[in-house]
């Protein structure tokens, strides 16, 4: 009679006795879905830990999900955003509520930008980090684009490639052309990066 080794049956057992959690998925689906879990935990520690503490994260096949209870909506929105930046994540979704006495605290801006002045629904346009692009808010705090600002020049000759990755998905793309003016030696162009549905995006208008 052959003798297995205590490291496979201990591994067998464990197996058979977290069987309900693969929840239908292979044990090798299970393990990534654990390491994006992780992965996710990791990146909300790294920003506001103490503030989003209280966020539990749970993967299925991909999907993240966001539950919990946060004290902004700007809380809510770096939560959402550090889901989609952990590698292979799919989808997010979030069931995150924002604490009904918490006063509001969605990103201001001193004065509208120009593209504020054509989107008003956009709330918020973070300053953009060097080379990246800024993240849009709308008036509930959620982000719905990426916002790059480049040379129209440079834009012809490379196109879109060195734009870099968003921290969502990319649903389409609005170009607004900034012309050549007082202070502003060349021609620009604002990119959207849409992070929702052109409808959702019309409505902001």
């Amino acid at each position: 009679m052959s003798r297995r080794s205590p490291g496979v049956a201990l591994f067998v057992l464990a197996v058979v006795l977290n069987g309900c959690a693969l929840a239908g998925r292979t044990l090798g689906g299970y393990v990534d879905d654990k390491v994006i879990t992780g992965s996710v935990v990791r990146g909300l520690a790294a920003q506001h830990w103490r503030a989003l503490r209280g966020v539990t994260v749970d993967t299925y096949d991909g999907t993240v999900y966001l539950s919990g209870e946060v004290e902004t909506a700007a809380q809510k929105a770096e939560a959402e955003a550090a889901a989609w930046r952990a590698h292979g994540v799919q989808q997010v979704v979030s069931d995150l509520h924002v604490r009904a006495d918490a006063v509001s605290a969605s990103p201001t801006t001193s004065g509208p930008t120009a593209l504020q002045q054509r989107l008003p629904g956009l709330r918020h346009i973070d300053p953009a980090p060097l080379d990246g692009g800024a993240l849009a808010y709308d008036d509930t705090g959620a982000i719905v684009a990426t916002v790059f600002e480049r040379p129209l020049r440079a834009i012809a000759q490379t196109g879109f490639d060195e734009l870099g990755p968003t921290v969502r998905p990319i649903n389409h793309v609005s170009l607004y052309p900034i012309p050549v003016g007082p202070g502003q030696p060349e021609a620009l162009v604002t990119i959207v990066l849409w992070h929702i549905s052109p409808a959702a995006a019309a409505a902001l208008k």
